[in-house]
């Protein structure tokens, strides 16, 4: 049985077109894992808080845990227990949302989700992960910022196994009209692979 971790970062709830095709997404998911578990991580209304340096001195000697630290580990807890993660992703201002920023500070932590041995080591291996992005602009042929954000952060933290769906385009109604009407078939095809 597998476990999904989503975490949406949009601050939209409704009209979001990352958060829509992670509804998708998940629908496809439950057909082809129809007892595995999905476990949401709202970050995008919820807010993580950012990383600050009374924080980052708990990550190395923490003797009466704060609620930051107990927070970091278990957003690392859900993303250890997980087999698939799916991060769907609005681009602001050409980059990620600063709560996925502030998200990926608490959770890339030494001894825990990677180590320096001469050169860093994953520890999250073995996982699957998805990034469901999307843009108001048009994409180009080579992969956007934030995918290649995103994917620098998995493989530092040992996942490898990428797979993406971007959904450009969106301040285009009727384009990206079009690009909603195939999201079911080119998110079933990224599943499938």
């Amino acid at each position: 049985m597998k476990t999904l971790l989503r975490i949406d970062s949009s601050f939209r709830l409704n009209n979001s077109y990352s958060r829509i095709a992670g509804d998708t997404f998940v629908k496809e998911w439950k057909i082809l894992n129809p007892i595995g578990i999905i476990k949401n991580r709202e970050i995008g209304f919820f807010h993580v808080p950012h990383l600050d340096q009374a924080l980052y001195n708990e990550f190395y000697q923490a003797q009466n845990p704060s609620d930051g630290l107990r927070l970091s580990d278990e957003l690392i807890a859900e993303l250890i227990d997980c087999d698939e993660i799916l991060i769907t992703v609005p681009m602001y201002n050409f980059g990620i949302p600063s709560s996925l920023k502030a998200y990926f500070d608490l959770v890339v932590r030494t001894g825990k989700t990677f180590l320096y041995q001469d050169q860093p080591i994953g520890l999250l291996q073995n996982k699957k992960a998805y990034i469901l992005s999307s843009m108001g602009d048009f994409k180009s042929d080579s992969p956007n910022l934030v995918e290649m954000h995103l994917q620098k952060i998995l493989n530092f933290m040992g996942v490898t196994d990428i797979s993406y769906y971007s959904l450009d385009g969106t301040a285009d109604k009727n384009y990206v009209n079009q690009q909603l009407r195939n999201q079911k078939k080119s998110i079933r095809n990224i599943l499938n692979q």
